[in-house]
């Protein structure tokens, strides 16, 4: 339905060519290559190539976020997503013959990078060394004496808080002996204490052995200076350190004028990644090179003239092999029905098998959409949004189809609200009563408050759903045609309907009064189905046997797999219910402090949050409505998509000279 129609092509020609032909396609960007499978063709290795331009490709990216860090650019939410400049082909042709240049300033920046890295680390060493000895900043003597001619000095930590006659304590319960010891501490808390231990020369290894035993622990590194002393010299290193860091952050803000010049270097490795990509996809011989693809066919005519003309080489087309699951599809649908491309692909890409289910669908998605958001409010929000998105963050491709499903889904959000009265919930008529004195203030629905007829509202969702699942049965019957499988195209998709449709009038009986007329139709409808169904089935059976069995079997499949589905769809009144009356919730609960500016605050976060909550429930259970209810009755999916070898570029377009 919005398939676009391609081929198949081939090009052979001299190998000196290839460079050019790569470089073609690549700059027209309207081919999807494919693997040359061959034993007699030779294949480029370029895994290699490819590799080491990753890794500059990553120095390149990391040059560009020190020169934003370093230069102060900073890029709001908007220009993250417009980061885009325009240059023309040639313009990009020649940023490429300096990307040599370009690239020997990234790796400048990236060595004064790794100086200040060094520096940061030295930085980190003098603090936990000012760390370690602030506990030791008391000390009067340096941390490595260890004697004098008369006396042994010990100095170190135990791991607990002990006062000096608890320390003297335990060394004499190892030696009671020891007298001639003196205690210092020098600081102490909770976790350790940090202390001096001062004995005769003649009882050093006594004292040694005592301290040894009650858990005495001697520094990791005692150095020949005052503890003082250290600590004042390393923030001196420090302040100096921080000054040669400023000095090469000066350095590196040098290269700012250089900054559109490494991202356009990103952009050109890309390509460059892409292309050797491209090359290992193509055989190739002592003097020639051959590749192939897929094109749309309106532009093969076109790329065939310039090949063969500007080239020593051959192109030809032929018609796919569509059996062929790796023959890819590519859609062409405008942007009520490419909105929802992307919810179709998260499912599972179109094959050549099937029917584009986008036109169909984006009726339905939106529709389903706008009954469960329900609110004009919302879905004016959720347009505002879409209108900004396309006009200043200038979205394209992916980001595009998400905005086209954010606009569309937020005008059907627009309908209903309207239909149902939902603006931000009761928002008018509470500000009808409640600020402006209105008794009896306007009732806003157009079609019926969902509240108050929730049962016919459910009614109506319900023969909604049934439309929908008639339509996937219907893409089935199309389906079959195109396969001229006629039979199955009836039998399988109009006994079902028949049944469905007397099955729906005899279900509705309960919910609401139904005129007698269209009882009896339903009930006759539903026989008809049922019988239909019961002979039609099982006609691949071989004996009557098997065929009435096979019949009734079905019937009961069909019956009780409907009723599920159609059930399926009472969420839309479900989700509806729930976003109208959370957003009437928070109007009331605006209302009670009874003053205008909590009122605004109140309804401001209130709203925010239940769009947000009821956004996301609307958006997964519209999409299980489709992926469950609708995609089971056609759609086989497990798709190639169409992907064009071109330029693909983060932060420049690249247009075409004429």
């Amino acid at each position: 339905m919005a398939k676009v129609k391609l081929v198949r092509f081939e090009i052979a020609s001299l190998l000196s060519d290839s460079k050019g032909i790569i470089e073609h396609l690549q700059k027209c960007g309207c081919a999807h290559l494919e693997d040359v499978h061959s034993e007699d063709i030779a294949k480029y290795d370029t895994s290699e190539i490819v590799g080491n331009l990753t890794t500059n490709q990553q120095r390149v990216e990391k040059a560009v976020q020190l020169l934003e860090k370093n230069c102060n650019i900073k890029r709001g939410l908007i220009e993250s997503f417009t980061d885009f400049k325009t240059i023309s082909y040639e313009r990009y042709k020649g940023l490429t013959e300096k990307s040599d240049e370009t690239f020997s300033k990234c790796r400048q920046i990236l060595k004064l990078n790794k100086s200040i890295e060094d520096i940061r680390q030295r930085i980190a060493d003098q603090k936990r060394l000012i760390e370690n000895m602030k506990p030791w900043e008391k000390l009067d003597i340096m941390m490595a004496s260890k004697r004098t001619l008369t006396t042994r000095i010990f100095i170190g930590t135990f791991n607990q808080n002990l006062s000096a006659d608890k320390i003297m304590e335990l060394i004499k319960q190892n030696d009671n002996e020891m007298d001639d010891v003196a205690v210092e501490i020098i600081s102490n808390d909770k976790l350790f204490t940090c202390a001096v231990i001062i004995c005769h020369a003649s009882s050093g290894e006594a004292l040694e052995k005592a301290l040894e035993n009650i858990g005495f622990i001697y520094p990791e590194k005692a150095l020949p200076a005052l503890p003082s002393k250290i600590i004042e010299d390393s923030q001196k290193e420090i302040a100096e350190l921080e000054v040669q860091i400023s000095e090469l952050k000066k350095q590196i803000s040098g290269y700012a004028s250089d900054y559109d010049d490494i991202k356009f270097l990103y952009d050109h490795l890309t390509t460059q990644i892409d292309k050797y990509k491209a090359v290992e996809l193509a055989g190739v011989s002592d003097s020639a090179f051959f590749i192939t693809g897929y094109i749309p066919q309106k532009e093969a005519e076109e790329l065939r003239f310039i090949i063969e003309t500007k080239y020593n080489a051959y192109f030809n087309t032929m018609e796919p092999d569509y059996d062929n699951p790796d023959v890819p599809v590519l859609l062409d649908n405008g942007s009520f029905a490419g909105g929802v491309e992307g919810i179709t692909e998260m499912y599972s890409p179109v094959s050549n098998k099937d029917v584009d289910p986008n036109p169909i669908m984006a009726f339905f998605y939106y529709a389903f959409f706008g009954l469960m958001l329900s609110d004009a409010g919302y879905g004016i929000l959720m347009v505002l949004f879409a209108i900004f998105a396309d006009k200043k963050l200038k979205a394209s491709g992916s980001f595009k189809k998400t905005v086209n499903l954010a606009f569309y889904s937020g005008i059907s959000s627009i309908i209903f609200g309207a239909l149902f009265g939902g603006w931000f919930g009761d928002l008018i008529p509470v500000v009808c009563t409640t600020f402006l004195g209105i008794e009896n203030p306007p009732q806003l629905a157009l079609w019926l408050d969902p509240v108050t007829n929730s049962i016919k509202l459910l009614v109506y969702c319900l023969g909604f759903g049934i439309l929908h699942l008639f339509a996937g049965l219907l893409l089935n019957a199309y389906k079959l045609i195109k396969s001229k499988n006629y039979t199955a195209a009836v039998f399988d998709t109009l006994p079902v309907m028949i049944f469905v449709c007397g099955f729906a009038v005899f279900g509705a009986g309960f919910l609401i009064e139904v005129p007698e007329t269209v009882k009896n139709i339903g009930n006759k409808l539903l026989v008809i189905g049922a019988a239909a169904i019961i002979l039609t089935a099982g006609r691949s059976s071989k004996n009557i046997i098997g065929k009435f069995g096979t019949g009734l079997y079905a019937l009961y499949n069909t019956a009780s797999g409907y009723l599920g589905d159609i059930l399926s769809y009472s969420r839309l009144l479900a989700l509806g219910l729930v976003t109208g009356v959370i957003a009437s919730s928070i109007n009331l609960m605006a209302t009670m402090p009874g003053n205008p500016i909590l009122f605004v605050l109140i309804f401001i976060v209130g709203h925010t949050i239940n769009i947000a909550i009821n956004l996301i429930g609307t958006y997964v259970h519209t999409n299980r409505l489709q992926y469950v209810e609708f995609f089971s009755k056609f759609y086989e999916g497990e798709g190639k998509v169409f992907t064009p070898f071109r330029l693909n570029t983060k932060h420049f377009i690249i247009k075409e000279d004429k």
